[in-house]
Formats: structure tokens, sequence, C-alpha cells
């Protein structure tokens, strides 16, 4: 017997990679419009089996995390404990799995950027020497208790990012708050329509759930994630957050959420726009995020190195040529670039698309 009989039944265009393969390749075969689907894909991003795996295992751990909390919050409901208990095993994970378009694109992209941090925080190693450590110390002092437990909370954060292990294995759910709402309801959809298949009556399934759901909402501490944590500890640094020569060190130690934290402030715009563009921008808009830093040309390339787990593109060669085009940036339209960044994405997006369709 199945646990996901109608979820997992419905029509096969509704299915991921249907979606877009039934979206304007239905003349060619199946299996090779998948395979077309994946190696040119729509938004020009190259293939990164490593990220979908990461993605994948920060979905699925949180995704089973809250199917735990919701687990734990029904014990009471006896109907509902009873019909889940048959189940022991995760089911909102399986049940994404087959029904991923039930994830909304703006979560999946959260997850990505989550995904593409996680495999650069996993770099180890110092390249410009294991001095840098200390001078590093210098300007994060140690003897300020507050600074000292922000790294510390920032530590922790990262180590949970940082855990290995399967795609059902829970993960804490340190997302914003609306995508935790998202997490939070796709489960509770993912439970209650198993708990209603078992059940002869759903009286009070849905009532009970949303009840679950809301004090999970109410509960939801958004500033436990590692981005707003540092995002703390750079505003706790107050003006020491814009020494000299601390960016190139902060990437020497490979602590990319503090890297990408400080540029966030030099550059008045927000963490997660920075690390977007650092993780799938285009390389044009990382090259001006570093003239508009300040970056020399070996700060481009070593930024350009780091970048590496996320972007397989930039072998050696690539590097090269980017760096080449790197000298010849002039400060002014790196800021001019930058400037554009800073311009609301809705707005961005709208103008965009005007400018799309009322070209020619």
């Amino acid at each position: 017997m199945s646990a996901y009989p109608t979820l997992a039944g419905s029509t096969l265009a509704d299915c991921w990679p249907m979606t877009r393969v039934m979206a304007g390749m239905s003349a060619v075969p199946v299996g090779h419009a998948i395979d077309l689907a994946f190696l040119f894909p729509l938004d020009g991003r190259e293939r990164n089996d490593a990220l979908i795996a990461e993605t994948r295992r920060h979905l699925g751990g949180c995704l089973t995390a809250i199917e735990i909390a919701f687990r734990a919050a029904l014990q009471d409901e006896a109907p509902i404990a009873a019909a889940l208990d048959e189940w022991p095993d995760p089911l909102c994970w399986p049940t994404i799995c087959a029904q991923p378009t039930m994830l909304g694109p703006p979560l999946l992209a959260h997850m990505q950027m989550r995904a593409g941090i996680s495999l650069l925080l996993r770099q180890s190693g110092c390249p410009e020497g294991e001095s840098a450590e200390g001078e590093v110390d210098s300007v994060l002092p140690a003897d300020d208790p507050t600074i000292r437990d922000a790294l510390s909370a920032l530590a922790l954060a990262e180590g949970r990012w940082l855990l290995t292990g399967g795609e059902d294995q829970p993960l804490r759910p340190d997302v914003p708050a609306e995508y935790f709402a998202e997490l939070v309801w796709t489960a509770a959809a993912c439970l209650a329509a198993v708990v209603q298949r078992a059940s002869e009556s759903d009286d009070g399934v849905i009532g009970a759930f949303e009840q679950a759901g809301e004090a999970l909402l109410r509960r939801h501490d958004e500033a436990a994630g590692p981005m707003p944590i540092a995002e703390v500890v750079v505003r706790q640094l107050g003006d020491r957050a814009d020494a000299p020569g601390l960016l190139t060190l902060a990437l020497s130690q490979r602590r990319f959420l503090l890297f990408t934290a400080l540029a966030a402030r030099r550059l008045r715009m927000e963490s997660t726009q920075v690390a977007d563009i650092l993780l799938f921008g285009p390389v044009e808009q990382i090259a001006a995020l570093s003239r508009s830093l300040g970056g020399s040309d070996s700060d481009y390339v070593h930024l350009l190195l780091a970048l590496r787990p996320v972007r397989p593109s930039l072998a050696d060669a690539a590097i090269v040529v980017q760096a080449e085009r790197y000298r010849s940036l002039a400060p002014m339209d790196a800021d001019a670039t930058i400037n554009a960044l800073r311009t609301p994405a809705a707005f961005r997006a709208k103008l965009d698309h005007l400018r799309r369709v009322t070209a020619g």
C-alpha cells in the first residue's frame, strides 16, 4: 500500500521535470527533452550536482524537522496520532519528491542559497597563510563578551548547516518567517492528506493542524539563522567593521557569511542580495561588487577561487580571462552597476519587462 496514492497519481504534466519539459519541448522524445532541460537550463545556470544534492538536503531536513514538531504537537489528538503512527517514517519529504510543484520559487531559491553557502563553508585551509587568523582576531577582539558571544552563536549556526546526513535527517528550519510559514503549511498539507485518507471522518483534522501550525509559527525565531547572526556581529563591530583588509582576511579564513555581511554593510545592500550575486549572479556583477569594495586584482582572483564550489565553470583558464577583464573595469562603471542593483528587485523586474516588450 502506498502512502501517497492520491498525491503521486495526478497528471504527469504537473510533475517535475515535466513542467519545464512540457513547456516547449513536447515535439521531442520525453527522455531527450529531460536531458535538454538539464543541459540547457532556462535561467542560464550551469548544472551543479553538489548544489542540487545540498539543496535537497536542506529542504528535506527542514521539512522533516517540522513534521516531527507536528507529530509531537498532535499526540493528544488520538485519531490523528493513531493515523500518523501507521507511518513512522517521514511522510513530508517523500510527498514533496513526488509532487515538487508544491514548493514555491522563492522558497526554492532561498534553499539553493543556503545550500550554496554550505558548500562554501565546507572549504578548509587558509590560502594566505596561517597568520591570517591572528589578524582577524585582532579586529574581532575576544575580550569583548558581546562580540565573542555573537561569534560563538555564528559558529554554532554554521555548524548546523554543515552537518551531513540523508535528505530526511532533521535540520533546524532557521529560515526567514515567510519561508518558514510555507514549510509549515506544506508539511501540514502532506500530513493532513494522509490522516484524511486513513480516517473515516475528517472532522476536526484541518482545525487541529491549523492550531498546531499557528503554534509553530508563533515560536519561530528567524533571527537564529547564520545570516542574521553574521549581520549582528557586523553591527556590533561598529566602525571596526570598516577596518582595511578585514574583508580579505574574512574570505581567507572561509568566513563566508561574515564576508557577505561586511560587504553588505559597505555597499549598503542586503546580505541576502550580496550572497545571491556571489553565488548565482553574472560574473560581471561579482566583478562590479569587488571593484566597488576596493578589491585589488589579486583580491578578485582569490574571491573567484573561493566561489569555485558553487561555480564549477570557474576553471583556471576562465579565471585568467575574468582577471584580464577586471583590470579594465573602472570604479565608476562598477559603482553604476552596484547602484542599479540597489534598486528594489520588484522595480527592476517591472522595468526590465517593459523594456523587453517595447524593444524594437
